[in-house]
């Protein structure tokens, strides 16, 4: 059988795809390794899911690497009134959605693909090529024929959910150019903190040159984790020779923090965790400090430099960054440029978002892009 459309990957974006496809009349198959769907899906937001922020074109943009790439379908696109008729109740916190029951099985289970073939357990080894035009999949079971072929098997971080990067050697393979690939959303490895293990912070700042951003900080027998530090991961990876800090009370400046110390030298006690407090004291803060002392002091808590931060290995990371690079992919259809029945939809793309369901917008909009092109392709509305 020649199948209408062949989708690799049963994940977010794979799901989204196989719905809108569902009662198309088309015939399409779907393979997926994993012995069911959207394994990340389920793991996200802890298991509640983060479905989606409610944030506007602009600041999705800006959350987006490369999110210029997908302005058009931020405004043609609704994402929660596809869940409210997909029966999916959704509640927000803040700018973040999740299903209202808190179970990212809910929102799996909300996508309507009965009409598609599904094989589960097969991965799939390579791409079929006839006479220069790609003609099918091949998997560890058999190879299969199609008229179109979406890639959407993830990126190549956390590889218990399927994201194995197999599908980047394939590509590179077949002439589909990849970006350099580097952990997101990862937790960072760093000594100083170590003895500090499980102690929490709140409203912590880390910076660089270049990007900066605020939030709970968390220190782990290997280094830093939390909200702060997974979403400074990505900068830590693309910028490795860049000095890193962080800032453990934004609310003064350091002259301003400086002359409260210099007033009271007990002025941060009860501001601070207190194990994280005396740390600081008792490695920082000599009796009968001096001004230049202090001074000393008042940048460690300002501007404590981590020399020698890296990331966890990228198989720890929560997403990838970099993917199938997005000058040779169409922002109106997400097919290759020269290979015009290849797409690609989700994180096999060079598209990745901060913390907040912006990955999961990613994989929802992209999915979009690619089931509406095929529609269209045949005429289908």
């Amino acid at each position: 059988m020649k199948y209408d459309v062949i989708v690799i990957g049963l994940g977010s974006a794979g799901l989204m795809i196989a719905d809108r496809l569902n009662d198309s009349g088309l015939k399409v198959l779907v393979l997926e390794q994993n012995r069911r769907a959207g394994i990340k899906l389920l793991l996200t937001g802890n298991g509640r899911c983060n479905v989606m922020s409610s944030d506007n074109a602009e600041d999705f943009v800006a959350a987006v690497h490369n999110g210029r790439f997908l302005r058009s379908a931020y405004h043609k696109y609704n994402v929660k009134k596809f869940f409210d008729k997909h029966n999916l109740k959704l509640k927000q916190e803040n700018r973040r959605l999740y299903p209202a029951s808190e179970k990212s099985r809910d929102v799996v289970n909300a996508f309507k693909i009965d009409h598609a073939k599904i094989n589960y357990k097969e991965k799939v080894e390579d791409l079929v090529f006839e006479d220069d035009k790609l003609v099918g999949v091949k998997t560890n079971v058999d190879t299969y024929y199609g008229k179109n072929i979406v890639v959407c098997a993830g990126g190549k971080t956390y590889p218990q959910s399927g994201s194995d990067g197999s599908l980047h050697k394939i590509l590179k393979k077949h002439g589909v150019k990849i970006t350099k690939i580097y952990p997101s959303e990862v937790a960072l490895v760093f000594e100083d903190f170590r003895e500090l293990s499980g102690v929490a912070l709140q409203n912590v700042r880390m910076f660089h040159k270049k990007n900066e951003r605020s939030g709970d900080l968390l220190f782990t027998h290997k280094g830093l984790s939390g909200p702060l530090s997974i979403s400074m991961g990505e900068f830590v990876a693309r910028y490795p020779e860049d000095k890193f800090y962080l800032d453990f009370y934004p609310d003064l400046n350091e002259e301003e923090l400086f002359a409260k110390l210099w007033e009271d030298n007990k002025f941060l006690q009860g501001k601070l965790p207190k194990s994280f407090y005396n740390f600081m004291i008792e490695k920082h803060f000599p009796e009968n400090v001096s001004k230049k002392e202090l001074r000393k002091f008042v940048t460690k808590i300002k501007r404590y430099e981590l020399v020698d931060v890296k990331t966890m290995p990228l198989e720890y990371a929560f997403t990838t960054a970099g993917g199938v690079d997005l000058k040779v992919v169409s922002p109106k259809t997400c097919s290759h440029k020269k290979i015009e029945n290849l797409y690609f939809a989700g994180e096999i793309l060079d598209l990745h978002g901060e913390i907040g369901g912006y990955n999961l917008m990613v994989a929802w909009f992209t999915g979009m892009i690619v089931a509406d092109a095929i529609k269209e392709k045949y005429g289908i509305e």
